[in-house]
């Protein structure tokens, strides 16, 4: 029985000399830079202790740059709270904001899919970590006996004539060589079996390290979730308070009559056969179709939600939405030269200014002619060209995130022109410079425009004439 205790004592401190050193790391410098790459990495089970320990080493970095990035919020939600109602200042605390709940949203997003990562990783882990221990403790079981077999087959006491001696040279011979039997035969699955015993604790660290980190990972989801509530809040603050100057700033900006040399291109041309083609029917019996089809209404005419003229209907939805024909008509005036995705308050690109991507549409139903701007569209999948023509439903642009915006939507008005034929619809509009507003205004002005206290040309309440 000694020899057995030996082997195995050995086989026990080989084990401890083994877990001892992979446990035993030098702490080295490691380039962190790469927080996705690395966040990815650690999201799986590593495949040794210095890996494991890289990975424990980058948690502490990336808490430090997250205390960092909590400090700079703090910095700048004690700065926006300071910002009452002056616009430069108002937008551009608006546009950091959003940068800030952008980053927020992205690592909210980066989080989840690591959490998710893990958490499929940690039901393979469970996996491996049975079968592993399955099989170690299967051939730990048939070493054991395979030595204790050897033992019986050298037919003596080991414990006892190891210590007295062998009875002679020739026995001696015999024990030694049963000796060596025993640890050539074994010593290569002692090694194997050392080695998944090895495997087997930096499995189960793993798995302790990634349960760790999935719930940690949770509550930082969660606070980053209530950090970006909180912004948004104070966003909205600050874009109400732009509301209610924004009529202001819109009349300035659209008052002054555009250069034509800028948009004549955009606009529809009265010297060409289309004003022959021109008919003054009704191009569509029955209702005018709402352009955006889906989406959520954002804001209604007169007012935002928050206070502040509002003069159209604003549908919020996703860039690239389809912006139909409200009926059979013309295009009046269409131009997309501005980035889809561009918007921000204070941004006055586009005609009129601050319409960023815009159409203008002519069309008569039932009598009545009506001229109905698009504004803040894509760039991307804008069909209409100045003097093309549309049936009603068909997608004549996109909706998009451009000019004066704070967020992607489509924003809609509709000036009913009463009784104006077709034709002499256009040339109004291309004498007036391509006013979209037909001298009803940009501000507080408009109000009194209105085709409930107004004749035509007049502004209609879009939600009242759309369906």
């Amino acid at each position: 029985m000694k020899i057995k205790k030996l082997v195995i004592g050995i086989c026990s401190i080989g084990m401890i000399v083994t877990v001892f050193k992979s446990d035993v790391q030098q702490i080295s410098a490691n380039d962190f830079s790469n927080t996705d790459y690395w966040l990815e990495k650690c999201s799986v089970a590593q495949e040794n202790a210095a890996e494991a320990q890289k990975c424990r080493e980058f948690k502490s970095y990336y808490a430090s740059l997250t205390d960092k990035k909590e400090d700079e919020i703090g910095k700048l939600n004690s700065e926006v709270s300071k910002i009452k109602d002056n616009v430069d200042q108002i937008e551009k605390g608006v546009k950091d904001i959003q940068v800030v709940i952008d980053d927020l949203q992205s690592k909210i997003n980066i989080q989840q899919k690591n959490i998710d990562k893990i958490h499929m990783e940690m039901i393979q882990l469970d996996i491996k970590i049975k079968a592993i221990k399955k099989d170690i403790d299967l051939r730990d079981k048939v070493v054991k006996d395979r030595m204790m077999n050897e033992q019986v087959n050298m037919g003596t006491n080991m414990q006892l004539e190891m210590i007295m001696g062998s009875n002679d040279l020739i026995d001696m011979i015999r024990k030694i060589e049963g000796l060596k039997k025993i640890t050539e035969s074994d010593q290569k699955d002692i090694k194997k079996l050392l080695k998944d015993k090895e495997k087997l604790d930096l499995q189960k660290k793993e798995q302790q390290r990634l349960e760790t980190d999935a719930k940690e990972k949770q509550a930082e989801i969660q606070k980053k979730k209530e950090t970006a509530e909180k912004m948004k809040k104070e966003q909205e603050r600050l874009v109400n308070a732009y509301r209610l100057k924004e009529a202001e700033l819109n009349e300035k900006m659209r008052s002054a009559k555009a250069d034509i040399s800028t948009i004549r291109n955009n606009m529809i041309n009265i010297n060409t056969s289309v004003m022959d083609n021109i008919k003054d029917e009704n191009f569509t019996s029955g209702d005018l179709l709402r352009p955006v089809r889906s989406g959520v209404k954002s804001a209604g005419t007169w007012y935002y939600p928050g206070g502040g003229l509002h003069l159209g209907l604003d549908y919020a939805a996703p860039i690239g939405t389809p912006v139909v024909a409200p009926a059979d008509g013309i295009i009046l005036y269409a131009s997309n030269p501005y980035s889809s995705n561009n918007g921000f308050l204070g941004n006055y690109i586009g005609h009129p200014s601050g319409a960023g991507n815009s159409i203008q549409y002519l069309t008569q139903v039932n009598g009545t002619t009506y001229a109905i701007s698009m504004f803040h569209l894509a760039q991307e999948g804008f069909i209409a060209t100045p003097g093309a023509k549309f049936k009603q439903g068909d997608v004549i642009a996109r909706t998009g995130n451009s000019g004066n915006t704070s967020g992607p939507h489509c924003h809609m008005e509709v000036i009913n022109l009463g009784h104006m034929s077709m034709s002499d619809a256009i040339q109004r509009f291309n004498a007036s410079g391509a006013d979209f507003a037909w001298g009803t205004g940009w501000g507080n002005s408009a109000l009194g425009r209105t085709c409930s206290v107004s004749g035509a040309p007049c502004r209609e309440r879009p939600e009242e004439v759309f369906r």
